[in-house]
């Protein structure tokens, strides 16, 4: 892929916030279980990269939406769809990250 896709410094003019595929909700920060935000071109959008449904606004109350590879929108649509709601598919991804790494807590969410 192009260097332009990891930029993750200042934000040029015209470039949009996107993310990358590992699995998260919308409270991961950037790094959190190798989550990542970056800025892609504008030309990107429809060439294997969409708006995302997720609800991840990279801790940033400004950003009303981010752009992510296609193939994670698909997987974001489908859980939605799956769960008949976002919130009900941020629950269930809260769930599968808390059996994947074992933790153990009293109530998670």
């Amino acid at each position: 892929m192009a260097k332009e896709l990891y930029y993750g410094g200042r934000k040029p003019k015209s470039y949009l916030p996107a993310r990358n595929q590992v699995l998260h909700t919308p409270e991961f920060a950037h790094g959190t279980n190798g989550s990542r935000r970056f800025w892609i071109p504008p030309q990107w959008v429809g060439r294997g990269w969409s708006k995302c449904p997720c609800g991840w606004r990279g801790n940033d109350p400004k950003w009303q939406t981010h752009y992510a590879h296609s193939a994670h929108v698909k997987n974001w649509k489908e859980r939605i769809k799956k769960h008949g709601s976002l919130e009900a598919a941020h629950k269930a991804v809260h769930r599968e990250l808390f059996r994947h790494f074992k933790l153990k807590v009293e109530r998670p969410f």
